[in-house]
């Protein structure tokens, strides 16, 4: 199987980048193994410490020169922290504008999350080739699942059409648990397709129980875990599993 690398906001909520880069060193985790840091997420739930700033990010990436970083979702970049995603880009302009320079830097791809205001899938993919555009880099739409808002992106339905879209995505695998639970068995060689694909740029793994995605460890029996070998040669496995 390909390496598995960390997400720090799943793995260690709460903390800052730079308090959870010092507790990553190391990590071995059961049914997956260890987990490198050849390839590191910075997440929502890493708030701690305040806005990332330039200078931050700088000085997280000279003290971890051989980790290449990248951005996932809604990271903290303003003082107030704002609901960023392909459904409501246009609405946060000043997280654009402080998005973009960042990203060009750590020059590596960006996994935004799918709308959750029903915003059509085709308007989600212009959004995310703008801001493509803007910074010179990929940004992959992370489908989502079935809940209380108006998820897109979140039944078998959604996936196979994005599977068509030649647009890039991240496939969460604990996502396509709570889907699989809702809707059934996903039809015959999708998520294997999905994998396979040369759009996917990253997989995310992480156990639940079907109903919540609470970014559990893994604990052997998901049904997911003998289609990661699929992962195409480029996707970056993350693990979002809690670690503290």
């Amino acid at each position: 199987m390909k390496p598995v690398c960390l997400s720090l906001g799943s793995a260690f909520p709460g903390k800052s980048p730079e308090e959870a880069m010092a507790l990553a060193q190391n990590i071995e985790v059961p049914f997956i193994g260890k987990i490198s840091l050849d390839h590191v997420q910075i997440c929502p739930q890493n708030f701690r410490g305040g806005a990332m700033t330039m200078e931050r990010l700088q000085n997280l990436q000279e003290t971890y020169p051989q980790t290449h970083f990248r951005f996932h979702a809604n990271v903290r970049l303003l003082e107030k922290g704002c609901q960023y995603d392909l459904g409501t880009v246009h609405r946060y302009p000043e997280y654009t504008q402080a998005l973009t320079p960042l990203l060009t830097y750590l020059n590596q791809p960006y996994s935004l999350h799918a709308a959750n205001n029903g915003t059509p899938l085709l308007h989600q993919i212009g959004n995310l080739h703008r801001l493509a555009d803007a910074s010179g880099l990929p940004v992959a739409l992370e489908g989502l699942y079935p809940g209380r808002r108006a998820n897109t992106v979140s039944t078998w339905e959604d996936y196979a059409s994005l599977s068509t879209q030649k647009a890039p995505y991240a496939l969460d695998l604990s996502h396509l648990n709570i889907v699989r639970h809702a809707y059934g068995p996903a039809p015959a060689g999708l998520v294997e397709t999905l994998a396979q694909d040369p759009h996917c740029l990253e997989i995310h793994i992480s156990g639940n129980d079907g109903l919540h995605d609470r970014h559990q460890p893994c604990d052997g029996q998901e049904w997911w875990l003998d289609l990661l070998h699929l992962a195409h040669k480029d996707a970056v496995i993350f693990y979002e599993g809690r670690i503290i």
